[in-house]
């Protein structure tokens, strides 16, 4: 099957892994862009999904692109990790606990960002900072926007801010 798979495709594909790196390269349109996959990774909604140059996502990443997400370049996601842009509404909860209307949060992920393994962001999160580092086991349910800090916790709250000079 794989050689019938080569020969029709008329590439030099040396794995089914890589064929699966493909197809998530055109479903997240990452062709050129210098993305790495490293393992399976979780995609729902990649028509609202847009990803910069040089980006690296590891094992059983998941994305939910709904409310819409940008990830910049250089951006690293660890593996186990969760982005999500979508949630059950709670601000009127009495009247939705039934129902379970979703909310949707643009999240944007900003140049340099170092997402660690297993971390979550909620929806409506911008950490437009340069060089963010999220600790591992994070979940990230506001926006930070300064540059080289290290955040983490739960909620996440910044733990340490790094110098920009060399």
């Amino acid at each position: 099957m794989l050689a019938f798979i080569k020969k029709i495709m008329g590439i030099g594909i040396r794995s089914v892994d890589e064929i699966k790196v493909l197809r998530l390269k055109n479903q997240l349109n990452a062709k050129g862009k210098n993305l790495m996959v490293f393992g399976k990774v979780i995609i729902k909604d990649a028509n609202n999904i847009h990803i910069g140059q040089n980006c690296r996502l590891n094992d059983y990443v998941f994305l939910h692109g709904a409310g819409g997400l940008i990830i910049d370049d250089d951006v690293t996601i660890s593996a186990f990790s969760k982005i999500f842009t979508l949630s059950y509404n709670t601000n009127e909860w009495k009247s939705n606990y039934k129902s379970k209307e979703h909310i949707f949060g643009k999240v944007y992920i900003g140049k340099g960002v170092w997402i660690g393994a297993g971390a979550i962001i909620l929806p409506g999160v911008e950490l437009s900072g340069k060089g963010i580092i999220v600790a591992a086991g994070s979940v990230v349910n506001k926006s930070f926007n300064e540059d080289f800090v290290l955040i983490g916790g739960n909620p996440a709250r910044i733990m340490k801010r790094y110098s920009q000079e060399g």
